[in-house]
């Protein structure tokens, strides 16, 4: 399989990708529906490169979100993480990335379908790793996929402070929510902290936890659905 000089040049034009080896990327771009093998018989296409992106991109984002978010636990950072990820948020990058551009593709597969340009994406991050190892794809991914593509401030399919956001949405809803939260002996010695929550003077909710912080944020967690607040209520 041979890289044209075209699409050398543009493979550094468009994607700002300099390499020595432009027939790892053109297999990056090559669709199965054209049916090219090596002479050993096994064939030229992105889904192998496509699986090894998906799981470089994974570990990259969920490193990202680690450092971000410090005080996340383990199934925060997941649902955040799959929101960066998603099929339809891969598709939507790899189109505004024009990636389909530079795609083999047999005339009687024309109509593709969303998936392949988060494909091609996952199958370009892929062919990176190979070529210039982790670190320089965790720089390219960063300046050249999540710096121009995705709003890290926005991400809000998790609320990561029930409490910050029921404040929020009693100030901008001039609401009064009010936390009483002291310190007692109950008949659990580890779970001494209770915290209690009125809206506008009536108690809403009411919660014990092995710490302040942790009791008015299970509080706050019950408050919130209680009063059917929308979860993805933008905090910012």
């Amino acid at each position: 399989m041979e890289a044209s000089g075209n699409f050398f040049m543009e493979l550094r034009k468009k994607l700002k990708i300099k390499t020595s080896r432009p027939n790892l990327y053109k297999e990056a771009f090559t669709h199965s529906s054209v049916n090219l093998k090596k002479s050993s018989g096994e064939p030229i296409n992105f889904e192998r490169l496509e699986f090894l992106g998906d799981a470089i991109l994974n570990s990259i984002i969920a490193e990202l979100l680690y450092h971000k978010y410090p005080s996340a636990k383990e199934g925060s950072l997941t649902k955040l993480r799959a929101k960066i990820v998603s099929r339809s948020k891969l598709n939507q990058i790899g189109k505004d990335m024009g990636l389909s551009s530079f795609a083999e593709i047999s005339n009687h597969n024309k109509n593709f379908g969303d998936d392949i340009h988060g494909n091609l994406m996952e199958s370009l991050i892929g062919a990176i790793f190979i070529d210039k190892g982790y670190l320089h794809t965790k720089e390219y991914v960063s300046q050249n996929i999540i710096l121009p593509f995705i709003d890290m401030e926005s991400l809000d399919t998790l609320i990561l402070s029930h409490k910050a956001l029921l404040i929020e949405w009693g100030q901008k809803n001039k609401k009064s929510i009010e936390f009483k939260t002291y310190q007692e002996q109950g008949l659990d010695p580890l779970f001494n902290y209770s915290s209690i929550i009125l809206y506008d003077k009536k108690q809403i909710a009411k919660a014990k936890e092995t710490s302040k912080k942790k009791a008015e944020e299970k509080a706050s967690k019950i408050a919130v659905r209680a009063l059917k607040i929308n979860t993805k209520y933008s905090q910012k």
